[in-house]
């Protein structure tokens, strides 16, 4: 083997000794590294102790205001009087009249004659049947002619028809029959008329 040969036999070995080692020293190197990667854990969520606090106290807030806003609509809202309730009321009737639909018409207007019936004449009648009332002391004289007691007892027995033994009447009935209950709730929320009061006559003497 010439000089040249043994050299080049000789780099080589060491080469490869060299890279075998470098080899090793990066296995041994990498397992730890490896293991330690596997032994760390994620970051631990720690959970923020204001969240339901928090919540709480928006959810407090908002039913306030809610409250507060549904108060300040009340109160900007006008107070119906209960004529002009009883108007809207059969405003709804004749909606149902002009529908034909003869028992929900008969449920308002019922109820809105009745009350206002109530309204003059004091709440005992409400639980009275239809009959019961026309033997009332308001039917008869002189409380018939003021209270205008003939229509009123009209409309209550068409809507006891209507309510209790399903009736049907032709639409324009009903509007009629509205129209009625309309002029009859206007009387009885009206001002009950005051009696004109009579000034006596005095006698004048003549001095003798």
């Amino acid at each position: 083997m010439t000089l040249v040969a043994r050299v080049r036999h000789t780099v080589s070995a060491l080469v490869a000794s060299v890279a075998t080692g470098c080899l090793s020293s990066l296995a041994l190197a990498s397992t730890p590294a490896a293991e330690d990667i596997r032994d760390i854990r994620g970051p631990i969520a720690i959970p923020i102790w204001w969240h339901w606090p928090l919540a709480i106290g928006v959810a407090t807030v908002l039913a306030t205001g809610i409250v507060l806003a549904v108060r300040w609509w009340q109160r900007r809202r006008p107070t119906l009087s209960a004529v002009e309730l009883a108007r809207q009321a059969l405003e709804r009737a004749l909606a149902e009249a002009q529908a034909g639909r003869a028992h929900a018409w008969a449920e308002i207007v019922a109820v809105t004659v009745r009350g206002a019936l109530a309204s003059r004449v004091g709440p005992a009648i409400l639980p009275q049947t239809t009959t019961e009332m026309a033997t009332a002391d308001w039917t008869k004289p002189p409380m018939d002619l003021v209270l205008d007691t003939t229509h009123i007892l009209e409309i209550l027995e068409t809507c006891d028809v209507a309510r209790f033994a399903k009736a049907s009447f032709d639409p324009n009935a009903l509007i009629a029959s509205t129209a009625v209950a309309r002029d009859v709730t206007e009387r009885l929320y009206a001002p009950p008329p005051r009696s004109a009061t009579r000034v006596p006559v005095v006698a004048q003497t003549v001095p003798q």
